[in-house]
């Protein structure tokens, strides 16, 4: 695809979004290993909401990517092969992972999703249980996400892309109306709600410039307003345990507005970014597939020294849980992800030198 602008606003809403997902995470790990009172667990509740984000971030990504590539020949599969280097290998590996500790220490695994399927979970089929590495889940949405978008790349002249997003909402948004069909997992998938981000965030990469630069830090505040309200507001456990409707209508136009606000205010100049942050962005997809691990393991390592209960040792955990996830993730990003992610370049680059 064509050459992308770097937009550190992307990164830093990642990373928050990244962080997000490991404190949700962290107060289940919290309340099952220490003592007393979660400090989480109020707290984080609603922080699995960084999910929302990042698939409105994803929509906007997918059509500023997407500009000016549309019905070009092989600009389909190259969207798609792109895509699918850039999600799989990290994902597989981590998954592979999780199988081998399932083969050599069940006990160190979740047993509560005894059913899973360990194929689906490596293609990224739509499937009655969870992943085996269970924040997989979000990764079938995104590969449902990434095909649907390469049938528009494919087929759908740029002028009408907008007209079919908005096609693609109101599909979704009658198929409760429609007589009841198959249960499957892949009917579930494509009339779910949370595609409704997706398609929010690729409008707004269609039209993010049309908004006035006024707007950029109104935008911001809005938008966490919007997700602190809902998050004191609601009543029920956390978004997984929502319906998904209420949580797209809250968490998902927070989403929205937080990254309208963002690109428009890093356009015209108003934002900047601090380092740690977009540092953070840029190996956030290495976070989000390792932190899992590195939580539980200090989970169990905490109850085995038993830190003295309490508020502080509390906030101790949590802190120093949530360092150690972002230090594993960037050294993963480091070592692992971003060689990954060179290889395609470095593979093209020794052809050529072959062929001269």
């Amino acid at each position: 695809m064509g050459t992308q602008q770097r937009m550190d606003s992307l990164q830093c809403l990642r990373g928050v979004a990244a962080l997000a997902v490991v404190l949700f995470h962290l107060r289940g790990v919290e309340i099952k290993y220490l003592q007393g009172p979660a400090m989480l667990d109020a707290v984080a509740r609603y922080a699995d909401a960084g999910v929302d984000l990042f698939f409105v971030v994803s929509g906007f990504v997918m059509t500023t990517i997407a500009a000016g590539r549309y019905t070009k020949a092989g600009a389909s599969a190259q969207f798609l092969v792109k895509r699918a280097w850039r999600v799989l290998p990290m994902y597989w590996i981590f998954t592979t992972l999780v199988v081998a500790l399932m083969a050599v220490v069940p006990s160190m695994v979740n047993s509560s999703y005894a059913g899973q399927s360990v194929l689906a979970s490596y293609l990224l089929i739509p499937h009655a249980q969870l992943p085996v590495l269970t924040v997989g889940w979000t990764l079938v949405h995104e590969a449902y996400f990434y095909l649907v978008f390469a049938g528009v790349i494919a087929f759908v002249p740029e002028r009408f892309v907008p007209a079919f997003l908005l096609l693609w909402a109101a599909a979704i948004g009658v198929a409760p109306w429609l007589p009841p069909g198959p249960t499957t997992p892949a009917h579930v998938l494509v009339t779910n709600p949370l595609t409704y981000e997706f398609i929010a965030g690729a409008l707004l990469g269609l039209y993010w410039r049309h908004i006035p630069a006024r707007l950029g830090l109104p935008l911001i505040v809005a938008g966490v307003a919007v997700a602190v309200s809902a998050a004191v507001a609601l009543p029920e456990a956390g978004p997984a345990t929502m319906a998904v409707g209420t949580r797209v209508a809250c968490f998902g136009s927070a989403a929205v507005l937080l990254l309208a606000g963002a690109v428009v205010w890093e356009a015209r100049g108003g934002l900047q970014a601090p380092r740690w942050l977009t540092l953070l962005g840029d190996s956030s997809y290495s976070l989000y597939l390792t932190h899992i691990f590195v939580i539980s393991a200090m989970g169990r390592v905490w109850a085995m020294f038993s830190p003295a209960p309490g508020w502080a040792g509390h906030l101790m955990f949590v802190v120093a849980s949530a360092f150690a996830c972002c230090v594993a993730g960037y050294i993963v990003h480091a070592l692992l992800e971003r060689p990954l992610l060179a290889l395609p370049k470095r593979w093209g680059t020794a052809r050529r030198q072959q062929a001269s």
